[in-house]
């Protein structure tokens, strides 16, 4: 950790410093994070949707991003009450499978993803039951003009900072539909739960422990490990430590890491220099799984990797997701500041998008 300790850590100090280095707000979009979810929800509860959308055999979430990324979650929390197959789609077009008798929820917080809108037009020409939510953008147009349902919200910010929406608005959608119990009373104790955490990781907070793994973590490369909901969520952190940061990070999986990663914890020296592994962990992980995290942790010990268990209580699986969500935001929006970096643009991201429209 010595790299990171050699550190100028002064302007994640101090509120007014804080603030003078994000001049667009992402702080104050981390902070929505309740808000997002209880506005998704009061939207989805008010939706029209049609009866037959009720009546398929499976459910595609096409998006990508952090579209995308709510869409995952909210399947990795419902995977023991869904009763049809569900998944998420990320890429250009839509699996074979997708006909007549499919659901294809189509999720693009600007309604301009290129990818998003090729999975629209595959699904529509396929006869698919399809379902947009969006701000806006060429999908609503095509949705309306098609005569499909749109779910709409506004609310400005860069996508990965609008998870509350994009995992409020899913969960929200497939209640409404019937396909799983009305979640209501989940989410009023999940948000009670995220209002503590929140009181402990705010910027002007005494005792921040946000700050602290930020520092801790400053000048690594962080690998995020999770099982079940929590994998889903190591690749949220991962893509964070990507968008706000401008960091390196990587993710694993549980219990597949298991099958290969650990085998290569030995090598390159420069491993215990530039890594720290991240163990994303919650109470209601499957007891193997419990087992194989404290066996990986001896694994780390042993190749001398630096690694750090992040877990919260909360009083339902939601809960556990919605406070690790806030709490790898703050860490990964500090790091940002620590690295010089304003946490909002996407400069690479924008230049990708420019060089592919003029190819």
């Amino acid at each position: 950790m010595a790299i990171a300790e050699s550190h100028d850590t002064s302007v994640i100090e101090s509120v007014e410093r804080i603030r003078a280095a994000d001049p667009d707000d992402m702080l104050g979009r981390i902070k929505d994070l309740p808000k997002q979810v209880r506005d998704a929800w009061a939207i989805a509860s008010k939706a029209t949707l049609p009866p037959a959308y009720a009546d398929v055999r499976n459910i595609t979430i096409a998006g990508m991003g952090g579209s995308a990324i709510g869409g995952d979650l909210a399947l990795a929390l419902l995977t023991e009450e869904l009763k049809i197959p569900a998944m998420v789609h990320r890429d250009y077009g839509l699996p074979a499978f997708v006909g007549r008798d499919s659901l294809v929820i189509v999720s693009s917080y600007s309604g301009n993803t290129e990818e998003t809108l090729s999975g629209f037009e595959e699904a529509r020409k396929r006869g698919a039951k399809i379902l947009a939510i969006t701000t806006g953008g060429k999908l609503v147009e095509l949705a309306r003009a098609s005569n499909y349902p749109v779910i709409t919200f506004s609310y400005k910010a860069r996508p990965r900072a609008t998870l509350g929406y994009s995992l409020g608005l899913v969960l929200g959608a497939l209640s409404r539909l019937g396909f799983v119990r009305d979640l209501a009373d989940d989410i009023e104790a999940a948000l009670a739960d995220l209002a503590k955490l929140e009181e402990r990781v705010h910027e002007g907070a005494k005792t921040n422990d946000a700050k602290k793994v930020a520092i801790e973590l400053f000048g690594r490369v962080p690998f995020m490990y999770g099982a079940g909901v929590m994998g889903v969520m190591a690749r949220r952190a991962k893509g964070q430590w990507n968008e706000n940061a401008k960091n390196w990070a990587a993710f694993d999986v549980m219990p597949e890491l298991n099958h290969n990663a650990v085998v290569g914890f030995p090598h390159p020296p420069i491993a215990k220099e530039a890594l720290t592994v991240l163990l994303l962990r919650s109470d209601r992980d499957n007891p193997r799984h419990k087992l194989r995290f404290e066996v990986t942790r001896e694994l780390l010990d042993r190749a001398r990797i630096p690694h750090k268990t992040l877990q919260f209580a909360g009083r339902n699986m939601l809960s556990e997701v919605l406070q690790m969500v806030l709490f790898t935001d703050y860490v990964s929006f500090y790091v940002a500041l620590l690295n010089g970096a304003d946490p909002s643009p996407n400069d690479s991201i924008d230049f990708l998008k420019d060089r592919l429209a003029k190819g």
